[in-house]
C-alpha cells in the first residue's frame, strides 16, 4: 500500500512539474514579451512582470494544495511592510521560491545564474538578478531595487539546505544589506521532512506523510548598521555570524519543541 500511495503522489508531482514547465515557457516566451510591447519603461515592465509571476505561481501553489502535495500550517506572515527590505529565508526545498513569489507580490530575488539556461531562463533573464554577475554589479542592482521600495528575497545559504547539515550562511547577504543600508527580515521556513524536494533528491521521492507541510516564522527586523567594524568586510563577517546563529538557534528550538 505504501508503494501504491507513493506512486500516486509521484504521478501528481510529475503533473505539477509538467504544468510548471509549460507555464514557465508560456510566461517567458508569450506573456512577458506581450507585456513588453505595451510597457516602454524597463522598471515598470519588471514590476509588472514580477506581479504576473506572482499570479502564475499562486495558481501553481493552489494546484499543489488541490493535489494534496502541499499544506500550510499556522498563520502566513504579513509582508506588506517589506518594501525596501531584504527577506532572508532558509532554503529547505525546491518549492520555496515558488511559494515565496506567490506570497510576496512582485518580489525581486537573487537567483542562481545557471537557471538562465533552464525552462525558467527567459523569466529569470527578464525580471530577476542572477548571481553570476560581477559582485559589484550585483550589489548595485540590489541597491537600486531596494531604493525603488521593492522587496528583495535573498537566500543567505546560497543553495538548498542539506539534510543533517548545520545552517551555513554566506557573506553575500550581509554585504548587500550593508552596501544598500537595507534592513534584513529573517524568515524561517519549517514543516515536515522535505524528502523529494531537497538538493539532489530524485523528484519521485516523497516523505512518510505523503505530503509536504510548510510553516513560516518571520523574525525580528535587523538593522545592518548595528554591527561595528573597521571596514565593511569586518562588519559583514559579524552580521553573517549573527545571522548564522539566529538560524541555527531556530533549528534547535524547532527540534526540541
Amino acid at each position: 500500500m505504501v508503494r501504491i500511495k507513493d506512486g500516486r503522489v509521484s504521478v501528481r508531482k510529475a503533473i505539477i512539474y509538467l504544468l510548471f514547465g509549460i507555464g514557465a515557457l508560456l510566461l517567458g516566451f508569450a506573456v512577458l514579451p506581450a507585456e513588453r510591447l505595451f510597457i516602454r519603461s524597463e522598471v515598470r515592465f519588471r514590476k509588472t512582470g514580477r506581479r504576473t509571476v506572482t499570479l502564475a505561481y499562486r495558481f501553481i501553489v493552489r494546484l499543489c494544495m488541490i493535489f494534496g502535495i502541499v499544506r500550510f500550517e499556522g498563520a502566513i506572515p504579513d509582508f506588506s511592510d517589506a518594501g525596501g527590505k531584504i527577506i532572508a529565508p532558509n532554503h529547505p526545498s525546491l518549492l520555496d521560491v515558488v511559494i515565496l513569489f506567490a506570497l510576496i507580490p512582485g518580489a525581486n530575488c537573487i537567483v542562481r545564474g545557471a537557471l538562465v539556461h533552464s525552462v525558467v531562463g527567459a523569466i529569470v533573464s527578464a525580471l530577476y538578478i542572477a548571481n553570476n554577475e560581477d559582485f559589484e554589479q550585483l550589489k548595485h542592482d540590489c541597491a537600486c531595487s531596494l531604493a525603488r521600495n521593492e522587496t528583495l528575497i535573498i537566500f543567505p545559504e546560497g543553495t538548498r539546505t542539506r539534510k543533517g547539515q548545520p545552517v551555513t550562511i554566506k557573506r553575500g547577504t550581509a554585504c548587500i544589506a550593508l552596501s544598500a543600508g537595507a534592513p534584513i527580515i529573517p524568515l524561517y521556513i519549517g514543516g515536515n521532512d522535505k524528502n523529494g524536494l531537497r538538493k539532489k533528491d530524485p523528484f519521485w521521492k516523497i516523505n512518510d506523510n505523503g505530503y509536504y507541510t510548510y510553516t513560516f516564522t518571520k523574525g525580528k527586523e535587523i538593522n545592518p548598521h548595528m554591527f561595528d567594524g573597521k571596514n565593511e568586510r569586518e562588519r559583514s563577517i559579524r552580521l553573517t555570524g549573527y545571522l548564522e546563529n539566529l538560524y541555527r538557534e531556530h533549528v534547535r528550538e524547532t527540534v526540541l519543541s
